[in-house]
């Protein structure tokens, strides 16, 4: 496992958890953290034990968005030599994952943070945290977060939050439909669906994705026959015959992803 300076990583069972760790620079991204993040998935995404990626911060603030001056002057970041650097964005490389993810937002999400809490499968929010979309303010337009803000409401609501460059709470989120929830104390209903993501059956789900992956590529092409192929595959796989086998049982299914 390579050294990583800006976020940490550990597995608890089938459970991958990736937290924002610059907490002095209110988990502001630069470029050699979206490097550490891209390798962070990938490692999750190879692993056959994992199951869920849960995606959490240090700090009062979740995410502040790019880091601006590190972006702008290489001299400024802080390299790591043993990660590879990677040209992609940070809702490019969550939407490469072939497994599901949830965002625990326990603080603010500025701007480009949005790319990282709308990119995971679901989304929970602390009552007290507010979500801020300024870029207009300083002469930019958050033109990737409008592209996620498209897969959640229709695109002048969307369009609205960009222009105006307000702020809103969780409430309001939860409104929108942006959150999956808003987190109450002792946090059962996150624990009650990441037990039910977990004992499901690892590679139907990670066929899932692919699946929803090609569908988006191809909104007018005739998938019927894509999906039934799909399906057709999935039945041929030993995770099938072993459901099938604690259905007849009556007990949870002992799952290979295989």
């Amino acid at each position: 496992m390579e050294k990583l300076n800006f976020i940490k990583i550990r597995r608890e069972q089938h459970v991958f958890i990736l937290i924002l760790a610059r907490p002095e620079k209110r988990n502001a991204f630069s470029p050699t953290m979206v490097s550490e993040i891209a390798y962070a998935l990938e490692v999750a995404n190879s692993d056959p034990e994992v199951r869920l990626v849960q995606v959490e911060a240090e700090g009062p603030v979740f995410c502040a968005g790019m880091d601006l001056k590190a972006f702008e002057d290489p001299t400024v970041d802080i390299g790591n030599p043993g990660i590879p650097k990677v040209g992609k964005s940070l809702a490019e490389l969550f939407a490469q994952l072939n497994k599901p993810s949830i965002c625990v937002v326990r603080g603010d999400v500025i701007a480009g943070g949005f790319l990282i809490a709308l990119s995971c499968t679901y989304l929970f929010a602390t009552p007290d945290v507010r979500f801020t979309l300024p870029e207009v303010k300083i002469g930019l337009f958050p033109f990737q977060v409008l592209a996620l803000l498209l897969e959640y409401m229709p695109e002048r609501r969307a369009m609205d939050l960009c222009i105006r460059g307000g702020s809103f709470s969780a409430a309001e989120a939860l409104e929108k439909q942006l959150l999956y929830a808003v987190l109450e104390p002792g946090e059962a209903e996150l624990e009650v669906l990441k037990d039910a993501i977990v004992a499901n059956a690892p590679l139907a789900i990670s066929r899932g994705f692919e699946a929803l992956r090609h569908l988006k590529k191809n909104p007018q092409a005739d998938n019927y026959a894509f999906l039934l192929d799909e399906l057709a595959k999935l039945r041929e796989t030993a995770d099938f015959q072993e459901g099938m086998a604690a259905m007849r049982d009556k007990r949870k299914g002992h799952w290979k992803n295989s």
